[in-house]
């Protein structure tokens, strides 16, 4: 049996979405709308085989980035879809994730629940499903392998660098330089020539010659994804080498 994980907030995924899935493809289905509960959910289950998650959680810290890279890293065979609303506000976080994870494919809300769960058939079987058309417009034609999620290292390619994203991931507002160094302990001269360096790789990510501020919402979008590689820079004895 098809063993299938909703992690989504919503009403439309957790109660008409699941009860869909399990009723019209008899599958089991397990839904958390929190992604703070996944990790002891994952733990708790046999291996998923198909995860349709949502990215914006409201009043949550956490988003479907964690949440994909959570199961990512639990269960690599699990198919990854996207179940978002198919506008604006989530469309950076779309291509990241579309980047980062071979996604089986992305699906908007307005898409109608019959033709969901065809494309869940689709993905159980072959892998993978066209993307919602109303999704394509957010997506680049291809994907790409420099934003996969080992790509995210290109940008930090040593302990100075972690240090900067993470101040900017934990500062509120957009810091200053001298902000910058005062939370690093780094100088204001190695602030300068190392936010420099990231420059051309941080054009691979669709920011050019980005201000702090532009920055700043990138570090907080993509914390998940650079958090890994943060940590392999500041915290090695704890993390896995990296590849």
């Amino acid at each position: 049996m098809t063993r299938l994980l909703i992690v989504d907030d919503s009403e439309l995924a957790q109660e008409l979405l699941a009860v869909q899935i399990r009723q019209e493809l008899g599958w089991e289905v397990a839904t958390t709308p929190s992604v703070d509960g996944l990790d002891a959910l994952l733990d708790e289950h046999e291996p998923f085989d198909i995860a349709v998650v949502d990215l914006a959680f409201f009043g949550q810290d956490r988003t479907g980035l964690d949440a994909l890279l959570a199961i990512y890293e639990h269960t690599p065979r699990c198919r990854l879809v996207v179940y978002t609303q198919g506008d604006s506000s989530v469309a950076d976080m779309l291509r990241d994730a579309w980047d980062a994870f071979e996604l089986g494919t992305a699906l908007s809300k307005n898409r109608p629940i019959a033709a969901v769960l065809q494309d869940l058939r689709e993905v159980a079987a072959h892998g993978s499903a066209p993307v919602d058309v109303l999704l394509q417009p957010w997506l680049p034609p291809t994907r790409s392998p420099w934003r996969s999620i080992e790509g995210y290292g290109r940008l930090v390619g040593h302990a100075g660098h972690a240090k900067l994203w993470r101040a900017l991931i934990e500062l509120d507002e957009e810091p200053s330089y001298k902000q910058l160094a005062e939370h690093t302990g780094l100088s204001l001269p190695s602030v300068r020539n190392y936010r420099s360096e990231l420059l051309d790789n941080l054009a691979l990510h669709y920011l050019d010659r980005p201000k702090m501020r532009q920055m700043q919402l990138f570090a907080k979008r993509c914390r998940p994804l650079l958090e890994r590689h943060i940590r392999r820079k500041l915290d090695p004895a704890t993390t896995e080498p990296s590849g």
